[in-house]
């Protein structure tokens, strides 16, 4: 049977079938309606004109109306029986539109109204048709988006226009295909049979806007081991086969690592095939050429095409930028500065940005720099109020890689003043632009931007002002030069603190000589004009020599540091006792902390008792003897209970998970258990520490590398220790339950198995206790907590825990 048959107009708000369309054109007005004398309202007519026109002709019949009267009444007959059908209409200008369907049979069916029209549209061939042209305007917009990213804005924008003069990519492979039958069997034929299969799946993929390194990569090395085969025949190869080639090798995105080499071989192969290369190939070429180190044949093919690529209104300012590059690269500043004025003096629009490139040229050399100077004035005037941050931070990074670091000085003037400021054209700055709040703002924005050695070229031209740098923008200098890890850096790191060092040291030196001397009588200092080296400066290289492993240089700065009359810090402090630790003196930890602690009145930090816990000989030893380990007992409650008098360094954030690991991993070593569970309570209700799963399950297996023991003999263990947790958990979840705590279908929640593994180590290190200490478990915990610095009272086991 026949589909249903829809007609169809698009780009109309409607659908209108075409029989319909066909009507509305032909359409004649409707002739008068006979009279129906059924209808009362005609019966009523017809008796009121007999009574008003007694003396009607005789010709008419007893029965006649006038023909106006006859109308009107047809009229509203019509009215009524429209209106009764629903197709009445309240405009003259509205248009009537009748929607049918057809049928499978081929019968007509009236649709109720246009919604009814559209859901009936909707299926069918109608709706396919419209899922493909969905389908299609999505992969169109991916396409796009592809095209964009790969190529940029502007060259999609060229592809769209090459596409649109010149004709599309081969729709079919055959003309992409090489003839392959026409080299004579052997090695050449192969290598063309395996270049010709590779363009076919790039030609395929380049249509689909699938574009990758591996096939870009793959093309190039069937391509290149093909060359010589294709080098006899050149005329054999399609010219679409070079466009593909051209399209995929040229391509401008990441992935092309090796662009500008295949674009040099690739235009050299089609010239000499006989191809002629586009204007655009011709630029692109030459750059190619010029890049791969061929520089003197790169320019010679500029300066051929001067009268024809260096003409075109199209080409005229790509053409001309070229050359200045090419210039400028080769330090030819007369024949550059002959290209600018051309730029300039012609009518063709260009960005006058193109002068960095020559600006930069003349800045690299002293005899040109003024030169360079003014080609900033000259691309600062064309740009007008056009011109960014970004610009004046690329001049006068120029400057400055170069040393010349006056002109630098001038255009960051400029550029902070609006221009109000010429300080070219002053002997003396002015003090809003000679101080060190302004200067170092041009600092931090060096280091912040990463020129490090501008920066230092910034810091040395403010000396040689008699602007004395602040020692905070120094050492924001030599944090940056630390943190870039380079040897050149940290080197010059190091000799900028040491000579803010050694003023530090005259400046003491000074103090102490003012003070026998007369009130009247001033000392200045002498030297490089370093401002003095300041806590921060200290800390800087502590870190340093530290994390380096330098702990000959870490006790040398240590001993200027003394001189230098500074009160350490808990960071400086820090520094030196992990380098004890990192050399191998875990033994001087201790006392070198508890001597500087007294000496400076250095409050510790959480860092400072993990360098404490470290060093102690229960984790820097391999294996101590049993009576070593009964030494080492006193010594670790001590340890913690000088802990507990700091704990108000510990409010703000807690106990570390690795520092509360080390301490009761050092407990358990020493298979202290007693002093265990006090520090496991201690932990959490004096330091509001939470242990996680992982460390309470260290604990009860006894050690602190789970992964390590799994791998071992002793992973039985582990499995043996985890099963009676499970057991333990399983238990008290139905215990929650039977007390109402818990419904039936509820698991314990990670803060409820938390606190349920906790209870059960205790219990685990309750029943320890009681089978190893001579004494009760109530004195070995009471006697613990005392020597750990913690009230009995507070100490004492809960009843939950001693059920």
């Amino acid at each position: 049977m026949p589909p249903k048959a829809f007609f169809l107009e698009y780009g109309k708000r409607d659908f209108i079938c075409r029989a319909c369309l066909l009507n509305l054109r032909k359409r004649t007005p409707p002739a008068p309606w006979p009279v129906r004398y059924s209808s009362q309202a005609a019966q009523a007519a017809q008796a009121t004109q007999a009574t008003r026109a007694p003396h009607a002709s005789i010709s008419s019949t007893s029965n006649a109306t006038p023909p106006s009267t006859e109308r009107e009444v047809d009229e509203a007959e019509r009215r009524k029986t429209l209106e009764a059908l629903g197709l009445l209409r309240e405009s003259k200008d509205e248009v009537l539109v009748n929607y049918f369907e057809q049928g499978k049979r081929g019968d007509l069916r009236r649709l109720q109204s246009a919604d009814e029209f559209s859901r009936s549209m909707m299926g069918g061939e109608a709706e396919s048709r419209l899922r493909d042209l969905e389908q299609q305007l999505e992969k169109a917009t991916h396409f796009t988006k592809i095209v964009e990213d790969i190529w940029g804005k502007q060259g999609a924008e060229k592809m769209r226009r090459r596409f649109l003069s010149e004709k599309e990519l081969p729709t079919t492979r055959s003309e992409l295909v090489l003839p392959v039958d026409e080299w004579k069997e052997g090695a050449h034929r192969d290598l063309v049979a395996k270049l010709n299969n590779m363009i076919k799946t790039a030609g395929f993929k380049v249509r689909r806007g699938v574009l990758n390194h591996s096939r870009t990569s793959a093309l190039w090395k069937y391509y290149s081991s093909a060359r010589p085969a294709l080098s006899g025949r050149w005329e054999l190869v399609p010219p679409d086969t070079w466009d593909l080639l051209w399209q995929v090798l040229a391509a401008d995105h990441k992935y092309n690592t090796n662009r500008m080499s295949h674009v040099h071989i690739l235009a050299k192969d089609m010239q000499e095939a006989g191809v002629a290369l586009r204007d655009d190939q011709q630029l692109l070429a030459i750059e190619a050429t010029f890049i791969s180190g061929f520089r003197e044949e790169a320019i010679k093919k500029h300066r051929r095409l001067v009268t024809t690529l260096g003409d075109k209104a199209e080409t005229f300012s790509e053409f001309w930028q070229l050359g200045l590059r090419m210039y400028c690269q080769t330090g030819d500043i007369a024949r550059a500065e002959r290209v600018v004025n051309t730029l300039f003096e012609s009518p063709h629009e260009s960005d006058p940005r193109f002068l960095f490139p020559y600006i930069r040229m003349c800045a690299g050399n002293p005899t040109s720099a003024e030169k360079g100077y003014e080609s900033y004035h000259r691309l600062r005037s064309a740009l007008g109020d056009s011109i960014t941050i970004d610009d004046y931070d690329q001049i006068i990074s120029y400057f400055l890689s170069s040393n010349e670091t006056e002109f630098a000085l001038y255009i960051f003037v400029e550029m902070m003043t609006s221009r109000t400021i010429d300080a070219r054209g002053t002997r003396k700055l002015p003090p809003s632009v000679a101080n060190t709040f302004f200067l170092g703002k041009w600092l931090k924005r060096l280091i912040g931007a990463g020129d490090l050695n501008g920066a230092y070229n910034v810091l040395l031209h403010m000396k040689e002002r008699g602007v004395m740098p602040q020692s905070i923008q120094i050492n924001g200098l030599i944090g940056a030069w630390i943190r870039s890890g380079a040897a050149d850096n940290v080197q010059k790191a190091e000799d900028v603190a040491w000579s803010m060092i050694n003023a530090r040291f005259q400046f003491v030196q000074i103090r102490e000589d003012m003070s026998q001397l007369y009130s009247f009588i001033r000392l200045r200092q002498y030297g490089e004009g370093w401002p003095r080296a300041n806590l921060e400066t200290f800390s800087l290289l502590a870190e340093n020599y530290k994390e380096r492993g330098l702990h000959g240089k870490m006790e040398e700065l240590w001993r200027a540091f003394r001189r230098a009359k500074i009160a350490p810090d808990s960071f400086m402090l820090n520094q030196l006792l992990f380098s004890y630790l990192g050399d191998g003196q875990g033994e001087h930890v201790a006392s070198t902390s508890k001597m500087l602690t007294n000496e400076f009145n250095v409050e510790p930090d959480p860092a400072t008792f993990m360098a404490l816990w470290q060093s102690l000989p229960v984790n820097r030893l391999v294996q101590l003897s049993p009576d070593e380990l009964v030494k080492e007992i006193p010594r670790t409650r001590s340890l913690f209970a000088e802990m507990v008098g700091f704990s108000g360094i510990f409010a703000a954030e807690g106990v570390h998970v690795h520092l509360a690991g080390r301490i009761l991993h050092s407990f358990r070593k020493l298979e202290d258990k007693a002093g265990l569970l006090v520090a496991y309570r201690a932990l959490r209700q004096l330091f509001n520490f939470k242990p996680p799963e992982i460390l309470t399950l260290e604990l009860l297996v006894g050690s602190d590398n789970l992964e390590r023991m799994a791998k071992s003999k002793a992973g039985h263990r582990l499995m043996h220790v985890a099963q009676h947790v499970e057991n333990y958990l399983s238990r008290r979840q139905q215990e929650l339950i039977a007390a109402g705590q818990l419904s039936q279908d509820d698991q314990l929640s990670p803060e409820i198995k938390r606190e349920e593994l906790s209870r059960f180590l205790e219990l685990r290190l309750q029943s320890e206790i009681s089978k190893l200490a001579e004494e009760g478990l109530e004195q070995s915990l009471t006697r613990a907590a005392l020597e750990m610095g913690l009230p009995t009272g507070n100490e004492a086991p809960d009843d939950e825990a001693n059920r």
